[in-house]
């Protein structure tokens, strides 16, 4: 696969963390080749529909054969610059481990279901290219309240956060903060094809719905998890 070639070194890393830092998040337009963009916006099509119009999700690279997708967690130059961004923040060496991908397909009766929750990630560096966006109505633009919390020691405060998080009124009352309009929170309207950086485990975010009878279909790769070796996930896991 031939994405554009970007420079993967540590003084474009240091700048990309340090505009995370100031702004939210940072951008590298027109990160994807164009002929690749059109794959892969032409096998989301046909999974939405082979899907009766509904949302898809895909989880790995295994269903993603034939779109960039399937390559890009693997490719060199990704690779590095995410590991570089990570070390630019955190200090210390990257962990030696891949992404965590997901594709987001919203359309249909889903799409109010998969928008407007905000939540954590669990792994520090998001990554998020967007690879389809309505171009008319709402284009589902990306909510983030940046820089909210730090890297927890411990898993169990990162589950806190979470549970804090993920209930009814927490859910209501940062709704309510997004329709008064809160300036700490960002409205970003995506560009298919550009690469999108931000915190995902510091910054609380979510996606506003677009239309049902639109599509909305972004790719997600999610890099080191704090908590990877917590004992204490592992058995939680475990029941």
């Amino acid at each position: 696969m031939n994405f554009i070639n970007r420079d993967p070194s540590g003084t474009m890393a240091a700048a990309l963390a340090a505009q995370i830092n100031a702004n939210g998040y940072a951008v590298i337009d027109d990160y994807v080749d164009p002929d690749l963009l059109c794959a892969a916006q032409a096998f989301v099509a046909d999974a939405i529909t082979a899907n009766n119009g509904e949302y898809i999700g895909f989880t790995g690279t295994e269903q993603l054969g034939g779109t960039f997708l399937a390559s890009l967690p693997k490719d060199p130059n990704f690779v590095s610059l995410c590991r570089r961004i990570y070390e630019s923040e955190v200090g210390k060496p990257a962990p030696e481990s891949g992404f965590y991908q997901v594709l987001r397909c919203l359309s249909g009766r889903g799409v109010q279901k998969h928008s407007m929750r905000f939540h954590f990630d669990s792994y520090v560096l998001t990554a998020l290219i967007p690879i389809a966006v309505p171009e008319h109505g709402n284009p589902g633009r990306l909510i983030i309240h940046p820089n909210t919390r730090g890297l927890r020691r411990t898993y169990l405060g990162n589950l806190l956060d979470k549970v804090l998080v993920d209930n009814r009124v927490s859910q209501a009352l940062l709704n309510a903060a997004y329709r008064r309009g809160s300036r700490r929170m960002i409205r970003l309207s995506l560009k298919p094809g550009s690469l999108y950086f931000f915190w995902g485990y510091r910054s609380l975010h979510t996606n506003e719905p677009c239309d049902a009878d639109a599509i909305r279909a972004t790719a997600l790769l999610h890099y080191a998890d704090p908590h990877a070796d917590s004992r204490v996930k592992r058995a939680l896991r475990r029941h």
